[in-house]
């Protein structure tokens, strides 16, 4: 991989169906238990009015699932929604 970017995960909100599988298994890895309301570090949200989806996540939370060779959420979203993006890496002098 470069060394001026880092890995995190990313989400194309029209791909996603809301169906939470990111999310459990998110909890699950990081609390070893299946919750669709805490102990993960991604929050799905169905808006019923428009039927639009929002997606929280908290990047400081994920560790990107270090024992897998590909992050849990990614492995089990159906839909292709979950993604890998890049970012820049500041690097600071010293």
């Amino acid at each position: 991989m470069d060394n001026n970017n880092s890995y995190v995960i990313g989400f194309h909100t029209t791909k996603c169906t809301g169906c939470q599988a990111c999310v459990m298994a998110c909890s699950y890895h990081t609390s070893k238990h299946f919750s669709s309301t805490s102990g993960g570090c991604i929050e799905v949200f169905k808006h019923n009015d428009t039927g639009n989806i929002s997606i929280v996540y908290d990047e400081q939370c994920c560790d990107m699932c270090s024992e897998e060779q590909v992050p849990l959420c990614m492995q089990y979203c159906s839909s292709g929604a979950v993604i890998y993006t890049r970012k820049k890496i500041k690097h600071v002098q010293q």
